[in-house]
């Protein structure tokens, strides 16, 4: 089966290929893109592990995408870069430190991100963050915003996150980058443990798109900057980060493996780390900077009370 660009969906298309044009580095050398009816986790397919899973392998001939017949297909064994994979159901997501991603109906993409000397900077992951942001932003209309160090939130909600996993080692190295985002449905909806935390793009009154056209922008817009953000590092999305960093001038506790402490997020480095403006010893302030850790915005403090839990809780 063959789709080219303008030429009407495949039948029974619910990713939407027609759409799905990312740019140069995802379809060179043929590029492949795996459409899936369910898998565990599009990570794991994409870097080799877990069980077949049923759908279409789809490859670029420098036409347009040609969708082979829905078959049962293995977890990628060679990993290209910029071969894509897209799940319409995950059984077995997770996110950051091993936790579990719950498929509340939506994106669950992976992508081996396409070689590149960014992607191996230390904040790539918060970079990816600011870019998924702001592409909801522009064409989603959701007031989407980063939570360090790559959740999606809008109005305090998860929307989505980000998990970047490594492939290979040396000169093979690659980055996974994986990302599930919740489209569709209202918060009741929601599975009853997530209906206080997380939200869609529907609920937040945002549009919700094709598959294949939100995929195509959010990859076009990385590629797009990639020598960008090689080039000039965190100097030109410095006024963006600070926009949209919603941790910012806010009161957190940090839950890292040294321990527990609390502090005021005052702005994130240009390694990705979170800088925690916090109480020294001698009374005066310190600015720590966090690399790894969990991060939970604390309530304002009473009149008259700042910093008084800003010391070492644990």
């Amino acid at each position: 089966m063959r789709l080219r660009p303008g030429s009407g969906p495949v039948d029974r298309d619910w990713f939407g290929l027609d759409a799905f044009l990312p740019g140069p580095r995802f379809t060179r050398n043929g590029g492949r893109l795996y459409l899936l009816d369910e898998v565990g986790s599009t990570n794991d397919f994409l870097r080799g592990r877990g069980p077949q899973a049923d759908g279409r392998l789809c490859r670029w001939d420098g036409w347009g995408w040609v969708a082979n017949p829905r078959t049962r297909l293995a977890p990628v064994c060679e990993l290209a870069p910029g071969t894509v994979v897209v799940a319409r159901h995950q059984t077995a997501g997770r996110g950051r430190q091993g936790r579990q991603w719950v498929d509340c109906g939506g994106l669950h993409l992976s992508v081996s991100v396409p070689r590149h000397r960014a992607a191996f900077n230390r904040g790539f992951s918060v970079w990816l963050g600011l870019v998924v942001a702001l592409v909801l932003r522009e064409g989603e209309r959701v007031d989407a915003r980063l939570k360090w160090p790559n959740d999606v939130v809008v109005n305090g909600r998860k929307l989505g996150g980000i998990l970047l996993e490594r492939a290979g080692t040396g000169g093979s190295a690659q980055v996974v980058a994986g990302l599930g985002l919740n489209l569709a449905g209202a918060r009741h909806e929601l599975p009853w443990a997530l209906r206080g935390t997380a939200t869609s793009l529907a609920a937040e009154g945002g549009r919700v798109p094709r598959l294949g056209d939100l995929c195509a922008r959010l990859l076009g817009r990385v590629e797009a900057e990639l020598d960008r953000f090689c080039d000039e590092g965190w100097a030109a999305y410095r006024p963006s980060l600070e926009l949209l960093d919603c941790l910012l001038g806010q009161r957190v506790r940090l839950v890292t493996r040294q321990g527990e402490f609390s502090g005021r997020a005052v702005g994130i480095d240009d390694q990705g780390a979170l800088l925690v403006e916090r109480e020294a010893p001698d009374g005066g302030k310190l600015v720590e900077a966090v690399r790894i850790g969990d991060v939970h915005l604390l309530p304002p403090p009473p009149p008259g009370g700042e910093g008084a839990d800003a010391g070492p809780a644990g």
